[in-house]
């Protein structure tokens, strides 16, 4: 089975996806690997050169800050970098998931929901915290302002729309703990996999 695991920047799903990688469980990062692809994917190097510009990877590298600068506010140049990202992040998750022997996968990812893609999934697990707590937590961990956490936020769903959507969630506001949780939805996918198998 194939579950996406998703959650608003600061929620905690790396967290989450680290205790299911504790119970043996293969995790896909999505977001390392659309990372890996633009620093190392020729075509789409190239693509991107063309759009916004050759200083995108003057040193050879590319410039994330100047990358985020040109997308970030720009609905359109967002589209075009996912249509180049995400079918070669799909293609590498296919790839991936034919080598796994586990009787449940999981793709970590950010937008799973805002761009359709959970469609894919056999179930969703939606990783949840409080706005406020999100912000603080990203502001400590990426050294960034409160105006960028909000900006970043703003090209994500709220989570009442995830959650009409997702089939599991895990509530990540540092209340409750995160282990029990995530042990009760490994055990009920497990069954639902066992059932299906």
């Amino acid at each position: 089975m194939k579950i996406g695991l998703t959650g608003g920047i600061g929620s905690g799903k790396t967290t989450a996806a680290k205790v299911f990688e504790s119970l043996h469980i293969p995790v896909f990062y999505a977001d390392d690997v659309s990372k890996s692809i633009l620093d190392s994917d020729p075509k789409i190097i190239e693509q991107l050169s063309i759009k916004f510009g050759k200083e995108l990877y003057a040193d050879g590298q590319l410039n994330r800050a100047l990358l985020a600068q040109k997308v970030f506010q720009d609905k359109e140049a967002i589209g075009y970098l996912n249509s180049l990202v995400h079918p070669a992040v799909a293609k590498a998750f296919a790839d991936w998931h034919a080598e796994q022997k586990a009787p449940y996968v999981l793709q970590e990812a950010a937008i799973l929901f805002e761009t359709g893609s959970y469609q894919k999934f056999d179930a969703m697990i939606l990783v949840t915290a409080p706005e406020e707590l999100r912000i603080k937590r990203v502001m400590h961990r990426n050294g960034w302002s409160r105006e960028e956490v909000l900006g970043r936020m703003k090209n994500q769903w709220g989570d009442e729309k995830k959650i009409e959507l997702a089939n599991y969630l895990v509530n990540n506001d540092e209340n409750q703990m995160l282990v029990p949780q995530i042990l009760k939805i490994h055990e009920n996918i497990i069954s639902r996999a066992n059932q299906s198998g």
